[in-house]
């Protein structure tokens, strides 16, 4: 009988057992909206990171052709502006989330999709954070 008790005394009750569980569900259901936030913003950071890019080659293009501030250059003629192999030029010219940038012309600004900026608009805190590019 002095056995049996001292099994028990070794093991977790369940009350225990549950105590732990809820802790660990209360600490993930307050740290997973973070890290979904945090990822957002990291992916609304690289498309903003693309959109200047572009407008930097986009005015580098204008600035050796000569092109006045009405012509709106194709992808083509910005590829060779940009840096060979990066995600950027593979992909085309769309952003991390599948939209196209709207080129525009050269003395308008590039403009990050609307449908981007919804996306991300959780962790972008609204149009501030686009600046220019919205």
């Amino acid at each position: 009988m002095l056995k049996e008790i001292q099994s028990r005394k070794e093991a977790f009750t369940l009350v225990e057992i549950m105590i732990v569980v809820a802790i660990i569900g209360l600490l993930a259901a307050i740290a997973v909206p973070s890290f979904i936030r945090a990822r957002q913003r990291a992916q609304a950071s690289g498309i903003l990171n693309e959109a200047r890019q572009l407008d930097g080659a986009k005015d580098q293009y204008a600035l050796e052709n000569n092109k006045t501030g009405t012509l709106a250059p194709a992808w083509d003629d910005l590829t060779p502006y940009l840096k060979a192999g990066s995600r950027l030029v593979n992909s085309g010219g769309t952003d991390l989330l599948g939209n196209s940038f709207n080129l525009n012309t050269v003395s308008i600004s590039i403009q990050v999709s609307p449908t981007t900026q919804s996306s991300l608009s959780a962790a972008t805190n609204g149009g501030s954070f686009w600046g220019p590019y919205s």
